[in-house]
């Protein structure tokens, strides 16, 4: 086997991880407990409250149609690297949202949100450092970047707080306080993973 195609394989098997640890995170410690969040999964959950939609397939949805959006704007190379992400993500939604024992893994919501916090910027981090996308609303940023010149660390919380701001209609004071630790959490762990070797 020739070193590019191992190299690849690698990257493959690194992203299927990343996105497995990532919705991992999302059904074990923050679907459960209502905490806030942002992205694709923040607008899915807002879906699942007001439609009782399964979230899974609103982040499905979310991600075919950004990924549409990200192919004629960003170009074929970003497509290749985001497709599987794209299908694998709310693959993985899916079956863990269906696994009894990782929607009731604690009730302690503090605990909830640090270990979702550590998930979530891990397997984001894995997917990212790769050069990967983990679809859905990471792309907006990227297309107003690439359009107007907007910087996409500033897009990235812009939409993340518009999400952040409607979820807050559905939820408690308490679950928006953890949410907020949430973010700063995964933030951290994020930037651990990216600069990590």
């Amino acid at each position: 086997m020739n070193n590019k195609l191992f190299k690849k394989i690698i990257e493959i098997i690194i992203i299927v991880i990343g996105n497995a640890i990532l919705a991992f995170g999302i059904c074990g410690f923050i679907t459960p407990h209502g905490i806030i969040v942002g992205g694709a999964s923040g607008i899915g959950l807002i879906v699942k409250q007001i439609t009782g939609i399964p979230l899974s397939l609103v982040v499905y949805a979310i991600n075919i149609i950004m990924f549409i959006i990200g192919y004629f704007y960003l170009g074929k190379a970003f497509a290749a690297k985001t497709l599987l992400s794209t299908l694998i993500f709310p693959t993985f939604l899916t079956f863990f949202e269906n696994m009894p024992s990782v929607t009731h893994l604690t009730s302690d919501l503090l605990l909830s949100s640090v270990y979702a916090g550590i998930f979530v910027g891990g397997g984001l981090g894995l997917v990212l450092r790769l050069g990967a996308s983990t679809g859905g609303m990471d792309i907006p940023p990227l297309v107003l970047n690439k359009k107007f010149g907007l910087p996409v660390s500033v897009m990235l919380y812009v939409f993340d707080f518009v999400i952040l701001i409607s979820q807050m209609l559905f939820t408690n004071k308490e679950e928006i306080v953890y949410g907020i630790l949430l973010v700063l959490i995964y933030t951290v762990i994020l930037d651990k993973v990216l600069l990590m070797g």
